[in-house]
C-alpha cells in the first residue's frame, strides 16, 4: 500500500474534528452584524492615515499601537477577510490547546482524534459563553484586542516549550524564523495589557519550575523576560493611557479616586465571585461538574464527592430559584456586591456572602489537593497554576476605572483558563476510563466507522513494514 496515501487517510482522521469545527465557525462569522467600534474604524481606515491615527492614539488614548495595526486594516477590508481570518484563530486556539498541554506527537492517533473533539468542544463552549461578551464593542474590535492576543500567547509559549525546551533539532535558518515568530507573537500578545500581566505570571511559573527542578534558565527566557519588562515600559510611560485613566475615572468613576489597595482587591475579588455564583456562566458550571466528576474517579469516597459538589450546588441552587422566580436569596447577595466592593456592605452582608465564597474557595482547593495525593501531581498543579492565572484577570478588575463599563470583557481570559482546566479534567478522566468508552463508542455505528479507519490504517501500515523487512 501507498504510504502516502495511509498517511494522508491518518491525518485527516486526526484532524477531522478541527474541519468540522472550522466550518461550523467560519458559518457563524456570517451572522455576526458590524457595529460600534467596527463602524468608527472602518470609517478612520477610509479616511485617516494609519500611521498618523496610532500616533494620535498613543498620545491620547491607548498603548496597543501594533494591535491597532492591524485592526484598522482589518474594519475597513471586506468583511470576508476578517470572517476567515478569525475563524483561523479560533481554530489555531484549539489546536494549539493540545500541543501545549500533552505531547500529542507521542499520542496515538485513536486518542489524538478524541483530543482534538474534546479541544474544539471547550473552545466552542468558550466561544458560545463569551459571545455576548465579544459583541460589546463590535466583533473585529474585540476579538483583535482580545482573543487574537490570546492566540498569539498561546503560540508563543507553544515554541517555547518545543524549541526551547524540548530542545528540538533546528539548524540556524529554522532557529533564526522560529525565533523570529516567537518573539512577534510574544510583542502582539503583551501589547494587550491584561495578557501582558497574564505572561508575566506564566513566565514566574516557568521560573520557579525551572528552579524547583534544578534546571538551568534558558538564555531565550531571560531574552523574553527583557521584552516583557519593556512592555512594561511601555504601558507606564505612554501618554495615552495616563489620559484615558484620568478620563475614566472622572467620566465612570469619580469616587475611584479615593480607592486604596485594600479597596481595589476587594473590588476585584468581589466581582470575579458575584460572576461565578450569581450569573451561572456554563463555563463555570461544567468546571465545578467536570471538577466533581473527577474527584469521584480518583476516589470513590463519597465525603470527598460532596465537599467537591459544594460549589455546582450552590451555584445549582441559586439558579433554580432564579428559575422559579423566587429572588430573595439573589437580591440579597446582589444587594451585598455593592458597586464599590463587598466591604462596602454591611456586616450581615460580609459575613454570609463571605462565607458562602469561602465554601467554594474551600471546596476547589480540597479538590486540587485530593488530585495531588491520588491522581497526578501535574495535574494537580497545572489546574492550580490556570486557576491562578484566571483569578489574576479578574483581580485586574478592582484597579481599573473601567471595572464596571467593560463589563463582561474582562471575562475572556479568565473563562478560556477555566476551560483549559476542564479540558485537563475531562482527558484525564476519558484516559482513565479509555477502554470502557471505546467499547461502548464502537456500539454506535459512526464511531465503529471510524475506528475501523484507524484501524485499517495501522493494520497496513504495519503490514507494509514487515513486507519491507
Amino acid at each position: 500500500m501507498n504510504f502516502n496515501k495511509i498517511n494522508a487517510k491518518k491525518l485527516f482522521l486526526k484532524y477531522l474534528p478541527f474541519v468540522i469545527f472550522f466550518v461550523i465557525i467560519f458559518t457563524w462569522h456570517f451572522t455576526l452584524p458590524r457595529l460600534g467600534d467596527d463602524i468608527t474604524f472602518a470609517k478612520i481606515y477610509h479616511n485617516q492615515n494609519i500611521f498618523n491615527y496610532i500616533y494620535i492614539q498613543y498620545e491620547t488614548w491607548s498603548s496597543r499601537f501594533l494591535i491597532e495595526f492591524f485592526l484598522i486594516p482589518l474594519e475597513g477590508l471586506p468583511r470576508i477577510l476578517w470572517n476567515f481570518f478569525d475563524s483561523i484563530i479560533f481554530l489555531l486556539i484549539a489546536v494549539l490547546i493540545p500541543k501545549i498541554i500533552f505531547n500529542m506527537e507521542k499520542i496515538e492517533v485513536n486518542k489524538s482524534y478524541i483530543y482534538n473533539s474534546l479541544s474544539c468542544i471547550f473552545v466552542l463552549i468558550y466561544i458560545f459563553t463569551t459571545t455576548n461578551t465579544l459583541n460589546e464593542a463590535g466583533y473585529i474590535a474585540t476579538t483583535l484586542n482580545y482573543t487574537w492576543p490570546l492566540f498569539f500567547g498561546l503560540l508563543h509559549f507553544y515554541l517555547l516549550k518545543k524549541y526551547v525546551f524540548l530542545g528540538n533539532n533546528t539548524n540556524t535558518k529554522q532557529k533564526i524564523v522560529i525565533y523570529t515568530i516567537m518573539i512577534f507573537a510574544l510583542l502582539f500578545a503583551i501589547n494587550q495589557e491584561m495578557i501582558l500581566t497574564l505572561v508575566s505570571v506564566a513566565y514566574i511559573f516557568i521560573i520557579l519550575y525551572c528552579l524547583y527542578n534544578r534546571v538551568k534558565i534558558p538564555n531565550m527566557v531571560l531574552v523574553m523576560l527583557f521584552i516583557i519588562f519593556l512592555e512594561f515600559l511601555n504601558v507606564y510611560l505612554c501618554p495615552g493611557n495616563h489620559v484615558r485613566y484620568y478620563h475614566a475615572i472622572s467620566y465612570w468613576f469619580p469616587t475611584y479616586y479615593n480607592f486604596t489597595l485594600v479597596n481595589k482587591i476587594d473590588l476585584g475579588i468581589s466581582v470575579l465571585f458575584y460572576r461565578i455564583v450569581l450569573l451561572f456562566s456554563l463555563t463555570s458550571l461544567v468546571f465545578f461538574g467536570i471538577l466533581a466528576l473527577y474527584i469521584y474517579s480518583i476516589t470513590k469516597n463519597k465525603l470527598s464527592v460532596i465537599l467537591s459538589l459544594l460549589p455546582l450546588i450552590i451555584v445549582l441552587t441559586l439558579l433554580i430559584m432564579s428559575l422559579v422566580g423566587y429572588r430573595p436569596p439573589l437580591q440579597f447577595m446582589g444587594i451585598g456586591m455593592t458597586k464599590y466592593g463587598l466591604l462596602h456592605s454591611n456586616l450581615m452582608h460580609i459575613l454570609i456572602i463571605s462565607s458562602i465564597y469561602a465554601i467554594i474557595v474551600f471546596s476547589v482547593m480540597f479538590s486540587l489537593i485530593k488530585i495531588y495525593k491520588h491522581g497526578d501531581k501535574k495535574i494537580s498543579l497545572a489546574i492550580f497554576c490556570l486557576l491562578i492565572l484566571g483569578f489574576s484577570s479578574q483581580m485586574m478588575r478592582g484597579f481599573s476605572p473601567t471595572v464596571w463599563i467593560s463589563e463582561q470583557r474582562w471575562e475572556i481570559f479568565y473563562y478560556f483558563c477555566v476551560i483549559c482546566a476542564s479540558y485537563i479534567l475531562s482527558v484525564e478522566l476519558i484516559e482513565s476510563r479509555y477502554d470502557k468508552i471505546n467499547n461502548w463508542l464502537l456500539k454506535r455505528k459512526l464511531w465503529k466507522f471510524m475506528y475501523n479507519l484507524f484501524s485499517s490504517s495501522n493494520n497496513n501500515e504495519i503490514k507494509d513494514d514487515k513486507r519491507d523487512e
